[in-house]
Order: structure tokens, then C-alpha cells, then sequence
């Protein structure tokens, strides 16, 4: 039940940036924007998450995990009305804003709770689990809301999310106990200093975060340049969630058990190039090969979060385990938020999708070699302090 908590509470958090991608088309032909308009409104979800996150995991440290989670589900709640209810891009970049709040609070709230309440040796898992609840809301979105919005409009298919988020809260409210545990502080925790490894880890997410950013654009690519369905392209989106679920999970736990930590960033990274590259073959080549770099990109960049999270989980310890969090959110996030406006002005100039596809290369390549410089600190010392504190 913990663990499933966790998990749904990160797909409520994030799926407010990840919808605006699956209704692209919708947005576009219900408010008359254009993409790199919709790509400022994805921004200002992930850049606004990114600015807030590191305040926000500091909060986290001193709420606690419950009060956090519980504030994730509501804003999550209220984000999605106002997603729904939009009726021009100035009410859109509102409820934009208002699931920033979510997407800068799911990570930490949700680690926090991991590194208070589970014993090293089985946060790998719950860890990859949680972390493929965003790609669980991916897969569940991409096959469902196209067609609630086709049939009854948008607005139909963001309550159902707002309902659920709402009964999320009321749940944790419930079954997760209040963070009253006194621990004694590290001294480096007490003067706010975090372990190199985590501003590794935050350059990685970074650079993977502005690559993955082009998934915004797979369900636009796929009924513009291949030509098919606003359904198709939802699918397409799907797959990526649906083989991403697992693979989290089993990244998670590959790396926990081996401490292998850096040599899993490094195969995801080059699955990153992988998957940008096929991309480029399918504006060439037959339509289908779309589902390839659908499969490349669920294994590989949108995977990475949870070897990222885990790592820091470990790296910074219990007690600072909601400002790491912030920290490493707040790159990816930026990444994750500088691409959608940059792509979609591209596309919009060229009317081509392949120097996006090069540039997601380009970061990916980046992303490798940033990994490859990394040389992860001893982390006895962090283990034995987290041992001992239990």
C-alpha cells in the first residue's frame, strides 16, 4: 500500500506537464495557439517547478513527507480543473503554474517518506516503483484521454484526474502516520552542504531532461509528419510509459544491488542517443519505426529518474534527502522545460522535425559524457550514517 501511494502520487504530480504533450492537438485547435506557445506553457510548468524546487525541498526536510505528499495531491487537484475549464493560453499558463506546485513537490515529498521509512537494501525497488507511477499516468493518459476529450471534451477527462488526486489526499491523510522521528544532524547536513555526487547527478538530469523534452512533441510528430491519428499519437506516447514502468523498476533495482549507479546512467544515456537517432530515421523511413524510438526512449532517457533518485536517496541520506531532491529536480526540470518552447519555435520556423531530433542527439551525447567524468564519492560513510540513525 506504501508503495502504491508513492506511485500514484508521482503520476498525479507530473501528469499535468506530461497531458499538455498528449492533448497537444486539442489545445491547439480549442484556444487557436501555436506549438511554441504550447511549448511556453509546458515551460512554465517545468522552469516554475525547477525555481521553486529547491525551496520546496527544504520544506519537504522540515514538513516531512505526509503534509508534502498531502499538498502534491491538492495542487495536482486543482491544476487539472483549471487545465480542463481553459478557455485561452493566458488561464492555461495559470493552471500551468498551479501544477508546478505538484511537479516541484512529488519528488521530494515522495523520497523523503522512501529515506524515512525503509532500511537500505529495499528502497531500490519501492524507489523504481514510485518512479514509474509517472509513466504509469503516461501510458493510462496516452491510451485514454485522446479519446474522453474526442468524445466529450477535455474538460471531461481532467475532472477524472482531478476526483482521483482529491481521493489521494484524503487517503494519506489517513494511512501515512505524522513525521514526528527527532534524528541528530550531520554536521555537513546542518550547514547545507550536499555530496559533489548530487550536483552530478543534477548536470546528468539536466542534459537528459532537455533531451527527453522532445516527448512532448512524439503525438504532434506522429499525426503531423507520419500522418496519422490524433489516437496514434496518444499511443505512441503510451508505449513510452508502458515500457518504461518496468524498466524503472528494474533500473532501480539493478543499480541498488550493484552500486552500480554510474554504469546504469551511462547505458541509459547511450539508449538516449539511441532513441534520438531513430527518431531522425523515422521522418525517412517507413511510419512505424516510431515505436521503435517509442521502446529506445521508455528503456533509456525516460528511466533515468529513478537510478537519479535513487542515488541521491543514498548519496545524501535521510535527512537531506528533500533539499537533494530539489536540487537534482531543479535541473532536470529546467532542461525539461528549455526544450518544448525551443522546439516547437523550431518546428514552427522550419516546419521540419529533424534538427529537434538532432539537437535531443546532441544533449543525449552530452548527458554521456558528463557520467562518464563522474566518480562517485565512498558511500560507507553515507550508508553507516543512515544504519546508525535507524
Amino acid at each position: 500500500m506504501f508503495a502504491a501511494l508513492l506511485f500514484s502520487t508521482m503520476g498525479v504530480g507530473t501528469f499535468v506537464a506530461l497531458s499538455l504533450g498528449i492533448l497537444a492537438v486539442v489545445f491547439i485547435e480549442d484556444i487557436g495557439i501555436t506549438r511554441a506557445q504550447l511549448g511556453l506553457v509546458f515551460a512554465v510548468n517545468s522552469v516554475g517547478a525547477a525555481v521553486i524546487s529547491p525551496v520546496v525541498g527544504r520544506f519537504t526536510d522540515r514538513m516531512g513527507g505526509r503534509g508534502s505528499l498531502v499538498i502534491v495531491a491538492f495542487a495536482s487537484a486543482a491544476a487539472f480543473l483549471v487545465l480542463g475549464l481553459a478557455p485561452s493560453l493566458t488561464v492555461l499558463v495559470g493552471g500551468s503554474l498551479i501544477g508546478a506546485v505538484a511537479q516541484a513537490g512529488s519528488n521530494p515529498a515522495t523520497n523523503k517518506l522512501i529515506a524515512e521509512d525503509l532500511p537500505p537494501g529495499s528502497q531500490g525497488v519501492v524507489t523504481g516503483i514510485k518512479q514509474s507511477g509517472v509513466q504509469a499516468f503516461v501510458f493510462v493518459g496516452g491510451v485514454v484521454v485522446p479519446s474522453m476529450a474526442l468524445a466529450w471534451g477535455r474538460l471531461s477527462a481532467y475532472v477524472v484526474f482531478a476526483a482521483f488526486a482529491v481521493s489521494l489526499g484524503v487517503f494519506a491523510m489517513w494511512f501515512l502516520p505524522s513525521s514526528n522521528r527527532s534524528r541528530h544532524v550531520a554536521p555537513d547536513v546542518r550547514s547545507g552542504r550536499l555530496p559533489s555526487d548530487i550536483w552530478w547527478i543534477t548536470l546528468y538530469g539536466f542534459l537528459l531532461g532537455l533531451s527527453g523534452s522532445v516527448t512532448v512533441l512524439y503525438a504532434l510528430f506522429t499525426t503531423e509528419s507520419l500522418g496519422r491519428s490524433i489516437v496514434a499519437g496518444g499511443a505512441v506516447v503510451a508505449v513510452v510509459g508502458l515500457t518504461a514502468m518496468p524498466a524503472r523498476i528494474m533500473w532501480a533495482r539493478h543499480a541498488e544491488r550493484n552500486h552500480a549507479y554510474r554504469s546504469s546512467l551511462i547505458v541509459i544515456a547511450v539508449l538516449a542517443i539511441g532513441a534520438s537517432l531513430t527518431l531522425v530515421l523515422a521522418g525517412f523511413g517507413p511510419w512505424w519505426v516510431i515505436w521503435l524510438a517509442a521502446v529506445l526512449t521508455g528503456i533509456g532517457p525516460s528511466s533515468w529518474n529513478s537510478v537519479g533518485m535513487l542515488g541521491l536517496i543514498v548519496f545524501a541520506g535521510p535527512e537531506a534527502a528533500g533539499r537533494a531532491s530539489g536540487v537534482v529536480l531543479s535541473g532536470f526540470l529546467v532542461g525539461l522545460g528549455i526544450g518544448p518552447p525551443l522546439f516547437g519555435w523550431i518546428v514552427d520556423s522550419t516546419g521540419s522535425y529533424t534538427t529537434i531530433w538532432l539537437l535531443s542527439t546532441v544533449a543525449s551525447v552530452l548527458g554521456l559524457l558528463t557520467v562518464l567524468l563522474w566518480s562517485p564519492q565512498d558511500r560507507s560513510s553515507n550508508e553507516a550514517a543512515i544504519a546508525s540513525d535507524r
